[in-house]
């Protein structure tokens, strides 16, 4: 159980720095374990659209398994989101990939202005050089690192809910 709840609770730690999701949509870039679990929660939080973005289909209908109302390969994701937001882009762009330079980049041009990205996917370089700094900038984006779980409420809440 409390390898299990590593996972679960750094996603949910990720959640509560997020805020409420009511009703908004959310785009989560990538359909791995963290993904996935990112996926579900956004789902019983109550976002109105949940986009999944994976490449590999088998994923992407785990996706829609756990609640995403959309899942779509990263080369449908920009008509999705702009379909699902009249073009305005998605409130909250979870990236949940990392270990590449590009996914943050996607985040940044797949949310809307004044939206949050969260960058929980780990890096695997201590500086991006192609970091698109002027769209975080002209979008007024809210960027959120997201890593490190509170070891005393996130991981009993994981174990809770994985006993549930």
């Amino acid at each position: 159980r409390i390898l299990a709840a590593q996972g679960l609770g750094t996603v949910l730690r990720m959640a509560r720095r997020l805020g409420p999701v009511l009703g908004k949509t959310v785009v989560v870039l990538g359909q791995g374990q963290n993904g996935l679990l990112a996926t579900r929660l956004m789902s019983q939080f109550c976002a109105k659209h949940i986009i999944a973005v994976e490449p590999i289909q088998s994923r992407r209908a785990r996706a829609l398994e756990m609640g995403a109302t959309q899942s779509v390969s990263p080369s449908e994701a920009s008509a999705a989101i702009a379909r699902a937001t009249n073009g305005q882009g998605a409130d909250v762009v979870l990236e949940m990939v990392g270990h590449n330079q590009t996914t943050i980049n996607d985040a940044l041009e797949h949310v809307a202005c004044a939206g949050i990205v969260a960058a929980f996917g780990v890096p695997d370089d201590r500086v991006y050089t192609s970091f698109e700094y002027t769209l975080l900038f002209r979008k007024n984006v809210t960027l959120i690192a997201s890593v490190i779980p509170d070891p005393g409420v996130d991981f009993p809440e994981a174990v809770q809910l994985i006993e549930q």
